[in-house]
């Protein structure tokens, strides 16, 4: 059984979760738009004049909303990956069939990171929609370039959590450290600026300037290779964990 095998497993297994990120990233990311053109009438009669629609506002909204509850959601879809194979006694079934556990880590990695992908780019089509209609024209490429992005930042998150899961037996352990150390990564370069070089989040904001900024195919695809590098680095270090945990157990 080769990793495209596992893959389709995986996809028939999942799928419902991909559906799930879909919707709840559109619901939080792409409506920000939307919101933003309502507010006025959401809000009492004496405050809506302080209140002003903008779409610059609703963008940086759809970005700030998206990478937040994406990792949220991410985390979620992901704890179950190993974690869950073995609360449900399916990892050694699994695990007895001709595969390697690279192959397992890899093929549950790269379902997940499909579903972040195709979600990001299906809401950036929504926003691109609202934008039109509510505000005025705004280029989808920026958009597409930005779920991107917004993509690669996610599918770090998604890395992350397959260590915790290929580590630990329970989802909700897993989820713990996996949300613990990703708020730890976002919050530690505002606190004490030497972690900017270390936090994945912190390459992750080319997602918001290349919409309201001039950015570079050099300095994107940059910012886009570190997020690969750190996401390549949760892989290797998940495939480490799981090969110790199933020679322990």
């Amino acid at each position: 059984m080769n990793t495209l095998r596992l893959m389709k497993k995986e996809f028939r297994e999942t799928r419902t979760q991909g559906v799930i990120f879909t919707a709840v990233i559109i619901f939080f990311g792409a409506t920000s738009v939307l919101m933003q053109k309502f507010i006025p009438q959401l809000v009492p009669e004496n405050l809506a004049e302080a209140f002003t629609p903008s779409l610059a506002a609703g963008l940086n909204d759809y970005v700030g909303n998206t990478l937040q509850i994406g990792s949220v959601v991410a985390i979620l879809i992901t704890i179950s990956a190993v974690a869950g194979e073995r609360e449900g006694g399916t990892l050694e079934l699994l695990l007895a069939r001709p595969v390697s556990k690279a192959q397992v880590i890899a093929s549950k990695f790269l379902v997940r990171a499909s579903y972040v992908f195709l979600g990001n780019i299906v809401a950036a089509v929504v926003t691109w929609y609202y934008a039109y209609y509510l505000f005025e024209s705004f280029p989808m490429g920026k958009l597409i370039l930005s779920a991107i992005a917004m993509g690669t930042v996610t599918s770090f998150v998604v890395g992350l959590t397959m260590i915790f899961s290929a580590w630990r037996s329970s989802k909700l352990t897993a989820a713990f450290w996996s949300g613990g150390l990703s708020l730890a990564l976002a919050i530690l370069p505002t606190v004490m600026s030497p972690y900017d070089l270390i936090s994945p989040f912190n390459y992750g904001d080319v997602a918001r300037r290349v919409l309201f900024q001039e950015v570079t195919a050099l300095g994107y695809l940059k910012n886009i290779a570190v997020l690969a590098g750190f996401t390549l680095f949760c892989l290797l270090l998940a495939y480490y964990v799981f090969v110790k945990s199933e020679r322990i157990s």
